[in-house]
């Protein structure tokens, strides 16, 4: 079973477009769907066939101005099974992304796509990060107990930058696919966190 692991909170029209994309998602293997809503107003549980879905509302909820990713990721975690990806709710991912990516993990414990595209929500700005080291936290995914641990350990310690530090920490391989993952910045409601929101 792949786990897709998503911290979100006020944020619903980003939501709503990552319940369409993972909809859309081709995966045959089952799925379970860890949702960390932290919002002040819950969103609703999404429903796909044939997916289990686990929607969290951790305590104290999200503020104006913190950043509690790495508590979201850590709480979901928390029921998650061995193989995670990291879905981001304010980014566009291909039909067949989640079935790539759980091939990937057949073969090494930490994967993601590089470098990182990001774009504008009205499409007027593209940005590419160049990274060709490490994964965006969007385009990551792990399985094994190594690979667990240390990312627990980063989220326990950091509040940004986790991506960087998790290919740091640990050996990987990095795919140079077209499109699979791209962060779309610009969507209405809390801001995102990373280099790429600044387009």
């Amino acid at each position: 079973m792949l786990s897709v692991l998503t911290p979100t909170g006020a944020r619903p029209e980003a939501f709503a477009r990552c319940v369409q994309l993972m909809q859309r998602q081709t995966i045959q293997t089952p799925v379970r769907w860890v949702i960390v809503d932290d919002g002040p107003e819950p969103m609703a549980t999404p429903r796909i066939r044939d997916w289990q879905i686990i929607h969290i509302r951790p305590v104290p909820l999200w503020q104006p101005g913190e950043n509690t990713q790495a508590r979201n990721l850590l709480e979901g975690l928390k029921c998650c099974g061995d193989r995670v990806a990291i879905v981001e709710d304010d980014d566009d991912y291909a039909p067949w992304w989640l079935e790539r990516v759980n091939e990937w993990l057949d073969g090494d414990d930490l994967v993601g796509e590089a470098p990182s595209i990001y774009r504008k929500l009205d499409g007027s700005k593209d940005r590419n990060m160049g990274n060709t080291k490490h994964a965006s936290l969007c385009a990551t995914a792990f399985k094994g107990i190594g690979v667990r641990a240390t990312f627990e350990q980063i989220c326990r310690q950091n509040k940004t930058m986790i991506d960087i530090k998790l290919w740091r920490a640990c050996k990987g391989k990095l795919y140079a696919q077209a499109g699979g993952v791209v962060g779309i910045k610009g969507y209405p409601g809390r801001p995102g966190i990373g280099v790429g929101h600044r387009l």
